[in-house]
């Protein structure tokens, strides 16, 4: 990056004769205070922001209390309305406020939030805006006499006034301190940079310059003053807090420990908000509606802290305002749906990514958005469909045999391949390298300079390419449960006679076929798997591949690579985690109440000689380099009588979950681009 001065040559042709003040104004802004400015200077053309959508809307409902004779046209633009709504008032907005606009006689207010601050080109007459950092600021005075010619005036205010009515809505987004409720905000601002910043501003107001054109050279100035110890302030800040960050870092990243990994979320600002009809008396399994499929509303934790807080003071007794979205406990399995669990404290809140709230206490239409709380009425309002992207029966699953599906995986590692697909309802061509070609070289290189130092890279890329090979071989294992096979081949029994489906035969499966966009396919499954419950498939491979490793990679490693105690231990680890978290990074593995439910793990009588015909097929394609040798599963029945832990790394071991990291993505890929094969 390079850091270009800009010549003060430069500064005269690119300002030109653009003229725009600053003053810092004492007293709350409200909208008697914006009508009063109109009056006395003629505006036409007159922008206001506010730091939080709440208030935006509040002042909003004022102005249109005061607009008796409507010569005012008042836009209201926030985060907080659906893509179509806020897309059609920037469109407005673009041509109402733009470049030479021509004055009808009426006059134009926009309020607004931070979301003009960039992206949109528009200017105005006059902009009053609340206090905010000077960064920040001097983004929102470029909506201010942008263009030459131009002359504006910013006024900028510590807070923002509302009537009483609509008090409410203006501090929804400000959750105040139980301790100090009056304490004076500035969210979603820093206290500390916005006092600065005042402090600046009041030092020009009372200035000779006040009412002077601030060009490039004085915001600078200030920007220097604000920003300069902010950004001290900010690097401290991460120096006291990297203790307790490396803690949860560690705990979420080495142990899977979800609570952690919450904690290292609690700073993002946002969640997803959804909102539709939920009945008490349905099932919440039976529950049908996917939040993948809706359009959500990014809405401030401390907006949700707050409704929550007032909804437990208010004692609604049995009902409930936010429910957390989530995928359904021990189910990773694709055809899963997310399922909803009552919030119970604020701390579950805080945790939660994508919420539910009651449509009873949530309104929401084009001209104010989306208002929250326990004093809103709810207008039937609920999440609408995210624009269709692809057409129907685009995406589907294909029956695929047990050992066809390991091979295709195999050859998604070795070869490159085209394809096509339909994207958007058009076929789209895309060419695929080989896996082995985008992972090979990096895995071989962590081995030797990690773990093997000694050895020659050409034997490092071997043995990563054979870790992955047994990734592959044995992230499936579980699939070839009696249980999990009954469960499968029955469902494409029926979807062979009903769906026209591929006949099963006596063929051990991985895959099924299945349309997820079909009504009935769905319903039938559905029905099909309330009678047989299929059992999960992911720890149960990573168990099982426990034995077969220790046939064919534990020899490998002492006899070839003269690998210690530990390297074997940690090795042999990276391809059970792999198997084991094949479909979600959080498996953990079992603990004693899961020993207790599935008790033993009991093969499919031909597993054994499915597992045989695999092995034979993938071990043709494997470098002469090393020798390995054969291996199976010893047995048909495993009876569990110990927990079992997959979370084994520790930050002194990162070299091992680095080489994990690369194994499961190479396992990854070739098991999502396996299924396109059948497009050729």
């Amino acid at each position: 990056m390079e850091i270009i001065q800009i010549e003060d040559a430069d500064l005269q042709v690119i300002e030109g004769d653009r003229c725009r003040t600053f003053q810092s104004v004492s007293y709350p802004l409200n909208a008697s205070v914006i009508l009063d400015d109109i009056q006395a200077y003629g505006r036409k053309r007159v922008i206001v922001i506010c730091n939080t959508v709440s208030q935006a809307q509040g002042l909003f409902r004022d102005l249109e209390e005061l607009n008796h004779n409507e010569r005012l046209h008042v836009t209201l633009l926030h985060s907080r309305f659906l893509p179509e709504h806020r897309a059609q008032k920037e469109t407005d907005l673009k041509t109402i406020f733009a470049q030479d606009w021509k004055d009808d006689g009426d006059c134009y207010i926009l309020v607004s939030t931070q979301v003009i601050e960039a992206g949109i080109n528009i200017t105005c007459q006059a902009m009053h805006t609340q206090l905010c950092p000077m960064n920040s600021l001097l983004q929102r005075a470029g909506r201010c006499s942008r263009f030459r010619g131009e002359q504006g005036e910013v006024y900028i205010y510590p807070t923002i006034e509302v009537n009483p009515a609509s008090c409410t809505i203006a501090i929804a987004d400000l959750e105040e301190e139980e301790s100090d409720p009056k304490k004076q905000s500035f969210l979603p601002y820093p206290k500390e940079t916005c006092e600065l910043t005042w402090q600046v501003l009041e030092a020009h107001t009372q200035s000779a310059q006040a009412n002077e054109n601030v060009g490039f050279r004085t915001e600078e100035n200030w920007i220097n003053q604000v920003h300069t110890a902010e950004d001290l302030l900010q690097q401290q800040r991460r120096q006291n807090n990297q203790m307790q960050f490396e803690q949860h870092f560690e705990a979420a990243y080495f142990r899977g420990c979800q609570s952690a990994a919450s904690e290292l979320i609690r700073s993002v600002d946002n969640r997803s908000l959804f909102v539709w009809e939920q009945t008490p008396r349905i099932d919440i399994e039976e529950q049908t509606i996917d939040p993948r499929k809706l359009l959500a509303f990014s809405v401030p934790i401390s907006t949700l802290c707050k409704a929550w807080r007032e909804f437990q003071s208010s004692g609604f007794g049995a009902d409930w305002i936010f429910q957390r979205i989530e995928l359904p406990k021990k189910k990773s399995e694709s055809y899963s749906q997310p399922v909803c669990s009552p919030i119970i404290s604020r701390a579950a809140l805080v945790s939660s990514i994508q919420i539910l709230v009651n449509p009873r206490y949530l309104y929401y239409d084009e001209h104010i958005g989306l208002l929250i709380g326990i004093n809103e009425f709810g207008n039937g309002f609920a999440s609408p469909p995210k624009p269709q992207r692809f057409i129907k029966n685009e995406y589907r699953y294909h029956m695929d045999t047990y050992a066809g599906h390991l091979g295709c995986m195999w050859t998604c590692w070795r070869s490159s391949f085209e394809t096509t697909h339909l994207k958007n309802g058009e076929p789209v061509h895309t060419a695929y390298n080989s896996v082995k070609d985008e992972l090979l070289k990096a895995g071989g290189q962590l081995i030797k300079s990690r773990i093997f130092p000694e050895i020659q890279q050409q034997d490092t890329e071997a043995l990563f390419e054979l870790l992955v090979l047994l990734a592959i071989f044995t992230h499936d294992l579980g699939k070839l449960q009696i249980k999990w096979q009954e469960v499968m081949r029955g469902w494409q029994a029926i979807a062979h006679t009903s769906f026209q489906a591929k006949n099963p035969k006596a063929y051990l499966l991985a895959h099924t076929d299945y349309n997820p966009e079909s009504q009935e396919q769905k319903t039938a499954l559905k029905a099909h798997e309330k009678k047989h419950q299929r059992p999960n498939h992911a720890i149960e491979s990573a168990y099982l591949a426990q034995d077969i490793l220790n046939q064919c990679l534990v020899p490998l490693l002492e006899d070839y690579f003269s690998a210690d105690k530990e390297q074997i231990q940690y090795i042999r680890h990276t391809v059970i985690l792999a198997a084991g978290r094949h479909h979600s990074a959080w498996t953990g593995g079992w603990q004693e109440a899961d020993l207790t439910r599935i008790k033993t793990i009991q093969l499919h009588p031909q597993a054994q000689q499915v597992i045989a015909q695999s092995w034979k097929t993938m071990l043709r394609y494997l470098p002469s380099t090393l020798t390995l040798p054969s291996a199976n599963l010893s047995k048909n029945i495993y009876p569990l009588k110990r927990e079992f832990d997959l979370n084994r790394f520790t930050n002194d071991q990162i070299e091992y979950l680095q080489l994990y990291l690369l194994v499961v993505r190479g396992l990854r890929l070739c098991d999502q681009r396996s299924v396109q094969l059948y497009n050729i």
